[in-house]
């Protein structure tokens, strides 16, 4: 399990989880501007890039500290200790990696989504461990997120665990309310 701390939205509500070459490649095959946000709240871009497994949007991420953990190995879940709460678990995303790697990006990056942009500024965050990022093999995962509270360090942390699975290149996503709400409050 690779943990992150301190996770926060950058004062925006919303995650993005992407491999941000596969995202780069989205935007430039579909002829779409710099401003990815812009993108995808004034046409159908943000759905289409959800359904070939680009990206997962993640609405309702309020404004607080996260915990972050990314399951690749499939071990057993964070949340099935005692001191822990699952709040929702979102099953039927696909996410597709092409160049190794799994962020996590918020909406300042995307405003302007080009090489030495968000894209440039995303990498120095990530070396300096300000966005999350891990290393992962190319290829099709079925991404469950998990949600909830766990104990962090005596104290309870909003926590998000994404469970990564490798799966065949003809899988596809069955998410149905690409909309669904994040939140993670008490």
């Amino acid at each position: 399990m690779i943990k992150f701390t301190e996770c926060l939205n950058d004062t925006w509500d919303y995650f993005f989880l992407t491999d941000p070459t596969n995202l780069l490649r989205f935007k430039n095959d579909h002829h779409l501007g710099d401003d990815l946000i812009n993108e995808f709240t004034t046409n159908e871009s943000a759905e289409v890039a959800v359904q070939k497994g680009v990206m997962i949007p993640m609405g309702g991420i309020i404004n607080q500290p996260y915990t972050i953990f990314f399951n690749i190995t499939n071990e057993t879940s964070v949340f099935t200790e005692d001191t822990s709460s699952l709040v929702f678990e979102k099953t039927g995303y696909i996410l597709e990696v092409i160049h190794n790697e799994i962020c996590v990006v918020t909406v300042p990056y995307l405003k302007n989504w080009a090489e030495d942009g968000g894209l440039h500024r995303l990498k120095e965050a990530t070396e300096l461990g300000v966005r999350q990022k891990i290393q992962i093999a190319n290829g099709i995962y079925a991404i469950t997120i998990l949600g909830g509270f766990t104990l962090q360090d005596g104290m309870e942390e909003a926590t998000f665990e994404f469970q990564c699975k490798a799966v065949s290149a003809d899988t596809s996503h069955t998410v149905k309310d690409i909309g669904f709400s994040f939140t993670i409050e008490k």
